[in-house]
């Protein structure tokens, strides 16, 4: 008890309590298909919970009728080597409480953990808060070009270590970065595990949020755009670890609906091995967030027409594109450097500028909040240098727009960004839709 509060209190700031005006982009949420996924859930949950899913639920790892439909939609999304089938599975309240748990069961107290920074602080929560395992960052002034590359900074990352390193984390496709591993990466990063005997963990919560390359990425008035090197998102289910020679009883997936369909108090996530059935029965009895008969009702019932997902899932990729396409002109406009994303819902910008420090980014951060826009610091994410915030955007149409302009404002940008005809009318409703998209 004394270790987690003394972590909290030097770790942990208070969550955000924005004013009503106060606009959010400082919050990794998909608001651009949730029109389309509320009544799916409204439907589900009006004509198919009954009386009993009021009471407990008493399977380990999930509703069987859940555990069904989601190998499908796996078996549909991730394309991988060896079909997910329900024993394969473990359901949980979101991607945080599974990580917490299968953490717990994989690392002993002081124990270690590999991850890339910059990166999502949540990784810090599921693993010391409770488990007291370390985070130990695997830091570079340069992004790598190449996976040699790669492997030697963890490699270095592994020598430096000061406990035994249990397993690595990847986020992919990246938080903040928005960018995706190429699977050779992947694929070096596994050979990685099984030479030193350790975990590997996908955190694959963006996975249907790949919307592709972005058309003002090239634009040449930015010199300091990051184009990344891969645009379409490859599972590590996808990745056939037989030929890698790399024991798959150590390789595991998380995935939640909380970003891809814009459901994160939904609260239902997921772990998928599919080698280590001794592994998967500890996370199912050690798992102490068990998931509400409402919240299967509903994702079962998403699950159940896969066809109509997709649908929804397409439409949804478009209007992220559109969204991050904005943000980029105004990026770019204002000759502020960026990582260009090809998924998640959110971009990696050097708002401070590359002349910025701790105390700079503090005061940015600070005139953000009196122009009436949240957005998240990059110390949040173990940056390494200052001068980095990320941004979201899948917002509703007036207030991406608007965001947007109250960042002009903290920063004293002139001239204003307008946005192109293109998106936006005169009012400064964006109004393009993607040819093809079902639902738009």
């Amino acid at each position: 008890m004394k270790r987690s509060l003394s972590w909290l209190s030097d770790h942990a700031s208070a969550e955000p309590n924005h004013p009503k005006d106060v606009l959010e982009m400082d919050i990794a949420e998909n608001w651009l298909v949730r029109s389309e996924v509320l009544p799916i859930i409204k439907d589900a949950v009006s004509l198919n919970l009954k009386q009993h899913d009021l009471s407990y639920s008493q399977e380990l790892g999930g509703p069987p009728g859940l555990l069904h439909v989601s190998a499908s939609f796996f078996n549909r999304f991730f394309s991988p080597q060896v079909p997910v089938s329900p024993e394969h599975i473990v359901t949980s309240t979101g991607c945080a409480s599974i990580l917490e748990t299968l953490i717990f069961s994989i690392c002993d107290t002081g124990d270690g953990l590999l991850l890339e920074t910059p990166m999502w602080d949540g990784f810090a929560v599921t693993s010391t808060l409770r488990n007291s395992v370390r985070i130990f960052p695997v830091k570079y002034s340069r992004r790598p070009t190449n996976a040699a590359e790669l492997i030697q900074h963890y490699s270095e990352a592994m020598k430096n270590a000061t406990c035994p390193i249990r397993g690595l984390i990847v986020c992919n496709p990246h938080n903040p970065l928005g960018q995706i591993y190429p699977t050779v990466w992947l694929e070096a990063l596994l050979q990685f595990c099984e030479t030193h005997n350790i975990h590997f963990i996908s955190d694959e919560i963006y996975a249907l949020s790949n919307f592709g390359a972005i058309r003002c990425s090239q634009d040449v008035s930015n010199p300091d755009v990051v184009i990344g090197l891969e645009t379409k998102f490859t599972s590590v289910l996808a990745i056939d670890l037989k030929r890698l020679e790399v024991d798959a009883a150590r390789v595991h997936i998380a995935y939640s609906i909380s970003k891809d369909l814009g459901s994160s108090g939904v609260r239902l996530g997921y772990l998928v091995t599919q080698s280590n059935p001794g592994l998967r029965r500890a996370l199912a009895v050690l798992n102490r967030f068990k998931v509400s008969n409402i919240a299967s009702t509903a994702v079962a019932s998403l699950f159940s027409n896969l066809q109509t997902l997709e649908n929804v899932l397409d439409c949804s990729k478009s209007r992220l594109r559109i969204a991050a396409e904005m943000v980029e002109s105004f990026l770019s406009f204002h000759q502020i450097a960026f990582y260009s994303p090809v998924a998640g819902c959110f971009i990696w910008a050097r708002a401070g500028g590359k002349l910025a420090t701790k105390e700079t980014d503090a005061e940015l951060f600070e005139k953000f909040a009196a122009a009436g826009v949240a957005v998240a610091a990059g110390s949040k994410f173990n940056s390494g240098e200052p001068g980095w915030f990320r941004l979201t955007f899948a917002l509703p149409r007036k207030n991406l727009i608007e965001g947007l302009r109250r960042i002009e404002i903290a920063m004293e940008a002139k001239p204003h960004w307008i946005p192109d005809k293109t998106y936006c009318k005169a009012t400064g409703i964006w109004h393009k839709s993607e040819p093809g998209c079902a639902l738009c």
